[in-house]
């Protein structure tokens, strides 16, 4: 197979951002990257760096803070959780309302969340 041009390499890194952003995993990322372009492990590992890299650098370029990213989090997974919530999805309500807890640290199981302890009776 030819090597790809510096244009088909550049869209194939901008279609693998795409599926990060859109939440596919690293692994559905890559399996994508060998079939459709028929390329090495090696290779997809390759272009996958270099799409998590310009994420990263769309997201320093913005100069958004730590506060404003956890802001805009917390009220995307809180719409997430309402959307569950409607359409009667507990499992989903529950995974919303966990990672929530993880983020801010305000639940029992949360490293830096106030411990509650239970007395037997």
């Amino acid at each position: 197979m030819a090597r790809a041009t510096a244009q088909e390499t550049a869209e194939r890194i901008d279609l693998l951002q795409v599926m990060i952003l859109e939440g596919e995993p690293n692994t559905a990322c890559l399996a994508f990257a060998r079939k459709e372009w028929g390329i090495s492990r090696a290779r997809g590992y390759e272009l996958l760096k270099r799409a998590w890299t310009q994420i990263k650098a769309d997201v320093d370029e913005t100069g958004i803070d730590r506060q404003e990213l956890l802001a805009w989090s917390i009220q995307t997974l809180m719409a997430a959780a309402g959307q569950a919530k409607q359409q009667k999805n507990p499992g989903a309500v529950v995974a919303c309302i966990k990672q929530l807890d993880w983020m801010t640290g305000l639940g029992i199981n949360s490293s830096g969340g106030t411990r509650m302890h239970r007395t037997r009776l």
